[in-house]
Parts: structure tokens; C-alpha cells; sequence
């Protein structure tokens, strides 16, 4: 079954809160020691899973484990995302000086591979997972600045980047979507290209790990943040299942330009509603967005990105009576 029969054969809309910050906050535990302990981290996401029923459990977001198995330092702070601290490739040569990490033994990845099989266990329903998109992986070997500049002025630079950065997904991804049911493939440097350096730069690797995802059994879905509306037609094209929208796409507009057939889940600001709002702002809200999307069956009602861990749980309860859980 595809996702989008899958999201269309449901009796009410899905409800697909991002909420892994927020479960470690429910349970009383620091955010990296979560990212740290795999045990840790299952206990947050049953903290979510029993309180809230989402229709999809996702784990807390990391964009650093893939950077960090491949030997890049990690900045961790007790309850902020971590952040890569170095980025040690400016040259082809610096680059032959990795190789793709094996995901069984490398960093983290094997105690996220164990909170993806555990979350079996505990999921409501379906489970997610997140990995590193191939350009934001590059971006963090070179640094971002860097590599926007090198990809108008050393294009065959970026193109080795990217097929090294392939290769140290695709194994993990793969490892990944045997245990899951939806990965999404997290690729915020995206934004800052071109439509035609989407298709370029962007899309080739994606479809070829969209097509790892599928191949072992899950659903990939591409997550870009910010203001994707200029790239919808080219995210279109990355193989992808179903598209992970932000707050500032107009869903109508996301909905026409990309068709029946790909999922679009989205997109409640997770910081100026979900956080800052009461609960019957956050109930408007998704009420209003549900209103808009009435005739668009291949849609899902979630955050535009991962909530804040200090989210009010009332708000979190709203959003799912909203999608009538």
C-alpha cells in the first residue's frame, strides 16, 4: 500500500504532532541524555505516546548523528539540540579522509537504531524515523557558509560531497526503514538553493535515497524548512512519498502545485502557535487549516517542524481533538 493510500483510507484526518523534545520534558529527562541513552529516550517517547495517541511517533530530532559517526565533534547542551562543532572538509583531499561509517557500530547510530526497533512497542500506531539529508550532511563536512559559495563557484566539488554524503547515509537509512514505517529525510540546507539547483544539486541523491527508504520497507518523506514555495514543484520530484511542510507554505497553494498523489503533512508553527498560544488558539488554528484542506484527502494534519520541549501539554491536546483523536 502506498502512504497516500494509506493517509487516504483513514476514516479521519491522521495527527502527527513532532513531539520528542516535549516527551523528554514529560519524563523528567535532559534532552541529550535522551540523545545519549536509548532506554532514556524510549521512555520519553512512551510518555507521548500514552498521553497523546499520535498517528505517527516520531523519536527526538538529531541532525548531528550521522556528521558525529563519521568522527565530526558534538556540542551538547543538557536540553538544547546539539550542534556539530567543527567542519573539517575544504578540499577533495580532506574528504578521502573519511569513509562511510558502519551504522552497527559507528557514534550513535546503533542506540538510535535501537530506539527505532523499540519504538515498535510503544507506537500508538505507525512509527517514524528521521535521517540527515545527503546536502545537509555536506554542508556540515564543509561548513554551510562554505559550501553555498562552493556550489557556484566549485560545482564538481559539490557533486563528490554529495555522493560521499550518499554513501554514509544510505546504509543507516536503509537499517532505519526495516524498523520503521516513515522515514523522513531532514534537509534544511535545501533551502537556501535555486529551483534549478534543487533539481541539479539536490534531487539526484534524494531519489536514490528515497529509493533506499522504500526498498526496505518504509515511507520516505523530505522535510526542507523555511519557506519551501519556490522548490515545491522540485521537492515534487525527489522520490519522495510525502512532503514534511513548514509553517510559512501556504498548504492550498503546496496542494495544487504538487498533486493528489504525494502526501503533504503540515503545518502548524510549532513555536507561534503550539507554544505561545492558549489552547483554544491552538484549536482554532488547526480547525481553520482543517477547513482549508477539506477537499485535499492526501492531507495530514502535523507541526511545521519538531515542538518545543516546553510546549503546554494542553496545547498538544487540542491539536489531536482537532483531528478528532
Amino acid at each position: 500500500m502506498s502512504l497516500c493510500a494509506y493517509v487516504t483510507g483513514r476514516e479521519r484526518r491522521l495527527a502527527v504532532p513532532l513531539m520528542g523534545s516535549v516527551g523528554a520534558r514529560m519524563a523528567g529527562q535532559e534532552l541529550a541524555a535522551c540523545l545519549r541513552d536509548p532506554r532514556t529516550h524510549l521512555a520519553a517517547l512512551t510518555a507521548v505516546a500514552e498521553a497523546f495517541s499520535p498517528d505517527v511517533l516520531f523519536p527526538i530530532m538529531d541532525l548531528t548523528l550521522e556528521a558525529e559517526a563519521l568522527g565530526l565533534p558534538v556540542a551538547f547542551t543538557a536540553d538544547a539540540a546539539p550542534s556539530v562543532a567543527e567542519h573539517p572538509v575544504s578540499t577533495l583531499h580532506d574528504l578521502s579522509g573519511l569513509a562511510p561509517p558502519d551504522p552497527l557500530y559507528a557514534g550513535r547510530l546503533p542506540l538510535m537504531l535501537e530506539v527505532a526497533a523499540g519504538m515498535r512497542g510503544i507506537a500508538p500506531a505507525l512509527t517514524g524515523a528521521y535521517v540527515i539529508g545527503p546536502l545537509t550532511l555536506a554542508a556540515e563536512l564543509a561548513g554551510a557558509e562554505e559550501f553555498a559559495i562552493k556550489i557556484i563557484t566549485e560545482p564538481d566539488f559539490v557533486y563528490e560531497m554529495l555522493a560521499f554524503s550518499l554513501a554514509a547515509i544510505e546504509g543507516y537509512a536503509g537499517m532505519l526503514a526495516a524498523r520503521a514505517d516513515v522515514v523522513v529525510i531532514l534537509e534544511p540546507t535545501a533551502v537556501m538553493l535555486s529551483p534549478d539547483h534543487f533539481s541539479r544539486f539536490a534531487n539526484p541523491a534524494l531519489n536514490d535515497l528515497a529509493g533506499t527508504v522504500r526498498g526496505a520497507g518504509a515511507y520516505p518523506v523530505l522535510h526542507v524548512c523555511g519557506d519551501t514555495t519556490p522548490l515545491l514543484a522540485r521537492m515534487a520530484d525527489s522520490g519522495a512519498d510525502g512532503l514534511s511542510l513548514d509553517s510559512q507554505v501556504d498548504l492550498g497553494e503546496a496542494a495544487a502545485r504538487t498533486g493528489p498523489d504525494l502526501v503533504l503533512m503540515g503545518n502548524i508553527d510549532p513555536v507561534g502557535v503550539m507554544l505561545e498560544m492558549d489552547a483554544g488558539g491552538v484549536r482554532e488554528t488547526c480547525d481553520r487549516l482543517l477547513g482549508e484542506m477539506e477537499t485535499i484527502p492526501n492531507f495530514v494534519l502535523a507541526s511545521g517542524c519538531d515542538l518545543p520541549a516546553d510546549t503546554p501539554r494542553e496545547n498538544i491536546a487540542a491539536f489531536m481533538e482537532s483531528a478528532g483523536v
